[in-house]
């Protein structure tokens, strides 16, 4: 054909993403700004309810201790020397950040969740209405608000996780926007966001992995040329390199150790070498992780897959006996049925792609997704398919670890929702599909019925709740949550309240065991380096024995004015606590006291003690482990009182705790 003939030939028109009729005269949902309205109204609605949950509920746990790390940063703690944050270098940053700006509490951490989350679902509702229309909009941002939001597994606000998500939503979001419109300042931010959320925890790669396959995809399907993948890929790096380089530099600056570095696992083998120099030529620094995870081998030789693992997951599997694991599995499967929502509209948009590439001949299923929403069914779907997956990882499943899936399930499930909306508009029998419209509605009303008012079995053991007060719906978590807004509180946090009270602020105090949020409630700071410990049944015998030795050396250098041991049970949560002064239990276990500090007293206790731990789960590790722990237990018994011991109080079932810190042992250090 002669080239002033091609010039005659019209060119073929792009296919557009969604199309729409024209709104009706009247009241019309298809209408933006009453599309708009109407989200942010339902959106609104579990969203204000998280969030007023979220900030009168003080987390004593994970939260506690990224804000006890940010505020010890603030004043001067080098990272990695003075501090080691449990928090990853994303998590630490927004809580440095909050910290900086709101003071020594988990308000400024939250505020910025609730403002990062916000945005998300703007982001979210736009990105999703350009591809799949109104309807599939509004539905996949009030599921994402809802459950994002919900007491159920939302957690306490200042997670990593949510912030994590939020990042992912927002990167995905400008990356269709990207697709769709082809603007480079779309693409940018989409970079930064996309590669920013892995900084939170590992699981944030499904985002990020999702758009890499879907970018190699899209030449292979023809849908797009090689070099345009090419200039993709560049401007998202370029977003990458934009948000990475900061804080690379932040981190040089500080002098941090290479682990706190981003996506450290890429290059830190390439350090080992150096890292072993500097120990031999006597570095007295605090260790690094790489050193630390080599010095927490399990005696169970690890399989090929759990060899792969970071020693955190690795060691919590090797922990576990046959029975354990069974019973990790299950909880997994526990928790997919309460998602049952989100779950079942991502898997039914999978469903309903697969039916239509089989009916689809392969040049109409080329051209047909070449520029329309079909074609980023796979985006959604993988990165849904990645989050259901990285919940298996790990053996403890805490709740928020399944909050990931519900954002891009709520993304996926728009392709579904669409789809709907667009047999709706262009049938002959609207009456029939609009009933089942309504009858779908009413399924999902029924799917998230319990994340409203409430579950009766612990996803956790699968046993009925006996207080039906910890149900874990909206309705019993804000209840809870006034309560605390009226002056309530726990015992940890009347513990910290007591410490704040009898200190001053130069006032140094260690918390045992995993409840850092007494740090922040007394607003006191510790005087070791490593603040608070949850790992105590996991990592080894002469890890544990390494870590008191350091912990009884600060103490030395500056002795805490209180100390409070937690007691609280630790994964696998089948051992007994690690206590700093023992409670032995008499009349045959009906009754407990505290351990007498005499030597022959202790002397017996050990013994009876370490043979009752060999005869358990954890076996002779267990058994040494309690013996690791004996300098610290001597340490407190030997320079401190238990504070208030006259308000101990049994429980029916014989269990002594106090009246005030329930649990919690809090100790005085003796006057001298």
């Amino acid at each position: 054909m002669s080239k002033s003939a091609r010039k005659h030939i019209p060119a073929r028109k792009p296919i557009k993403p969604h199309h729409e009729t024209k709104p009706a005269p009247k009241f019309n949902f298809k209408s933006p700004a009453v599309a708009i309205v109407v989200t942010a109204v339902l959106a609104a609605i579990p969203f204000i309810m998280g969030k007023y949950i979220e900030f009168n509920s003080p987390d004593p746990f994970d939260s506690g201790s990224y804000v006890y790390s940010a505020e010890h940063i603030v004043k001067g703690a080098r990272i990695g020397v003075d501090e080691l944050p449990s928090a990853q270098t994303g998590t630490l940053l927004v809580n440095i950040i909050g910290v900086r700006l709101f003071g020594f509490s988990e308000l400024g951490p939250k505020l910025i969740q609730t403002v990062l989350q916000a945005a998300a679902f703007v982001l979210m509702f736009i990105a999703i209405r350009a591809l799949f229309g109104t309807l599939a909009a509004s539905v996949s941002v009030v599921i994402a608000s809802i459950y994002l939001s919900a007491p159920l597994i939302a957690k306490f606000g200042n997670v990593k996780e949510q912030h994590m998500i939020a990042f992912m939503i927002m990167g995905m979001s400008c990356f269709v926007l990207y697709q769709l419109k082809g603007k480079w300042w779309y693409a940018v931010p989409a970079g930064a966001f996309l590669s920013f959320a892995p900084l939170f925890k590992e699981t944030g790669t499904s985002a990020l992995g999702a758009v890499g396959l879907f970018l190699i995809l899209q030449p292979l399907l023809k849908h797009t040329s090689w070099k345009k993948t090419g200039v993709d890929i560049l401007w998202l790096a370029a977003g990458a390199a934009a948000i990475l380089i900061p804080i690379s530099t932040w981190m040089a600056i500080e002098r941090a150790p290479i682990h706190y570095y981003p996506y450290s696992f890429l290059y830190k083998p390439f350090f080992a070498k150096h890292q072993a120099a500097e120990a031999g030529a006597g570095n007295t620094a605090e260790p690094t992780e790489s050193k630390e995870a080599a010095a927490e081998k399990p005696t169970a030789k690890p399989g090929l897959i759990l060899k792969l693992l970071p020693s955190y997951v690795r060691d919590s599997w090797l922990a576990l006996g046959p029975a354990q694991m069974k019973q990790a599995r299950l909880r997994v499967l526990r928790w997919y049925s309460l998602l049952i929502l989100p779950i079942a509209l991502a898997a039914g948009a999978v469903i309903l792609r697969l039916i239509r590439i089989i009916s689809a001949g392969k040049s109409t299923l080329i051209e047909g997704v070449k520029a329309g929403p079909d074609r980023f069914v796979p985006l959604f779907a993988i990165w849904w398919l990645l989050d259901m997956s990285f919940v298996w990882i790990s053996p403890r499943s805490y709740e928020q670890y399944y909050l990931p899936l519900n954002a891009s399930a709520a993304m996926l499930g728009g392709y579904l929702v669409g789809a709907y909306a667009d047999r709706v508009k262009h049938t002959a029998s609207r009456p029939k599909w609009l009933a089942i419209g309504a009858l779908g509605f009413m399924v999902m009303v029924i799917m998230s019925w319990h994340i409203f008012f409430g579950i009766r079995t612990s996803p956790h053991s699968g046993v009925k709740y006996e207080n039906p007060d910890i149900r874990r719906g909206f309705l019993q978590a804000m209840k809870t949550a006034s309560d605390h807004a009226k002056g309530g509180r726990g015992p940890w946090e009347a513990a910290g309240e007591y410490i704040k009270e009898h200190t001053s602020p130069g006032d140094r105090i260690y918390v045992w065991g995993w409840e850092p949020g007494i740090y922040v409630t007394a607003q006191r700071l510790s005087p070791t380096t490593k603040a608070f410990e949850g790992l105590m049944h996991t990592i080894s015998p002469q890890e544990l024995s390494r870590r008191v030795a350091k912990i009884l050396s600060a103490f030395k250098k500056q002795p805490p004015k209180f100390i409070v041991d937690s007691r609280k049970i630790h994964f696998p949560w089948d051992r007994p606590p690690l206590e700093l002064w023992p409670i032995v239990h008499y009349q045959g276990m009906k009754h407990e006291a505290f351990l007498p500090n005499d030597p022959k007293a202790i002397e017996n206790y050990n013994k009876a003690w370490s043979e009752m731990l060999k005869r358990g789960p954890g076996g002779q590790q267990e058994a040494e482990r309690f013996k690791a722990m004996a300098p610290f237990r001597k340490y407190v018994m030997d320079n401190y009182e238990i504070v208030e011991p006259k308000q101990y109080v049994f429980t029916p079932s014989g269990r002594m705790v106090h009246m005030r810190f329930g649990e919690l042992v809090v100790f005085r250090l003796k006057d001298k």
